[in-house]
């Protein structure tokens, strides 16, 4: 028997399925974070892990309908072992927001002056203008983070969440394709 034989597409469709929605997922609760505040409590790692989540499932989708070597496999095998790293990055980055919503990594003038997009269409200027005082005051420190946004703290939990099924996901792959490349048989197509 051979590996394509080994290797069941009905376990490749499902994870698949399951990597694309946990990444629409992943996106969607970024833009919501993104939403209730630009700059404090994210560095965006929704966004740039979704790149390579993406090309990962639609690769992991792809084999489940063609391509059912072994070479193929082990690109797939690259790109979920990739997606497993990104995602214990996400998880790091949601566990540190998490503890601190506050957190900011884009200097004191922005961390003061970017907010929540609510705020970019409402009295924007008021907010330059404070920044600027404190700017001038040498008081940046204390304006970098005037309200805690709390309402991310929900978002970043189910980003969380969706951070450790991708991670469960890409790990039961990487199962899959040593199972299939020791000899083990999860039945036929």
């Amino acid at each position: 028997m051979g590996f394509s034989e080994r290797f069941p597409r009905w376990i490749t469709g499902i994870l698949g399925v399951a990597q694309v929605v946990i990444t629409a997922a992943i996106v969607g609760l970024e833009l919501g974070s993104s939403y209730i505040d630009l700059a404090h409590g994210t560095i965006w790692a929704g966004y740039w892990c979704s790149i390579v989540f993406i090309w990962t499932f639609l690769v992991m989708l792809f084999i489940t309908c063609c391509c059912r070597g072994r070479c193929y496999a082990f690109y797939v095998l690259i790109l979920n072992v990739l997606s497993g790293l990104l995602a214990c990055v996400l998880i790091y980055f949601d566990q540190l927001f998490m503890n601190d919503l506050c957190k900011c990594y884009l200097g004191d003038q922005l961390c003061c002056a970017v907010r929540g997009i609510p705020s970019l269409t409402s009295n924007y200027s008021g907010i330059l203008d404070d920044c600027a005082t404190a700017i001038q005051q040498g008081t940046i420190s204390t304006r970098i983070c005037p309200s805690i946004p709390t309402d991310k703290l929900v978002l970043i939990k189910a980003q969380l969440g969706c951070a450790v099924g991708m991670l469960v996901s890409c790990g039961l792959y990487v199962v899959l394709f040593i199972f299939a490349c020791a000899g083990v048989c999860f039945g036929h197509d």
